[in-house]
């Protein structure tokens, strides 16, 4: 059984993209993945999903460099939606920027658990894993 049921996947760079879904699946981190390959994608996308009254993914993978609505903007836009829709959610920033400014920006918002630098590793995801485990 999967840790959780979905998470998404907010990126542009597909080699990124690939490589995480194989290392999600590997350690049955759930059981389906969305993919968006850019923020405004991304907002249409879930929105759409909650005016079907679909349940949002767990787990949403952030990058910020993104084509026509960054993640920050994305985050900015996400946030705004009802707490009770989206709550639940964990966002991960996978970024490639290693940057302490970007770092302490993230922590602004509520739903951002963590910073990773990219790319995903084995050991990221173990910790994700077991974050839930103790929640």
């Amino acid at each position: 059984m999967s840790v959780f049921s979905s998470c998404c996947i907010i990126d542009d760079d597909e080699f990124f993209s690939v490589s995480t879904k194989t290392t999600l699946k590997h350690y049955d981190f759930c059981d389906n993945i969305l993919y968006y390959s850019e923020g405004q994608e991304a907002i249409d996308g879930l929105v759409g999903l909650l005016v079907e009254n679909i349940t949002l993914p767990d787990v949403i993978f952030l990058d910020l460099n993104m084509p026509n609505r960054d993640g920050w903007s994305f985050l900015e836009e996400f946030e705004a939606l009802p707490m009770d829709k989206i709550g639940h959610i964990k966002i991960y920033i996978t970024s490639s920027f290693i940057s302490p400014s970007f770092m302490e920006k993230a922590k602004k918002y509520k739903l951002v658990k963590d910073y990773l630098v990219k790319p995903l590793t084995e050991d990221a995801i173990k910790k994700i894993i077991a974050s839930n485990d103790n929640v």
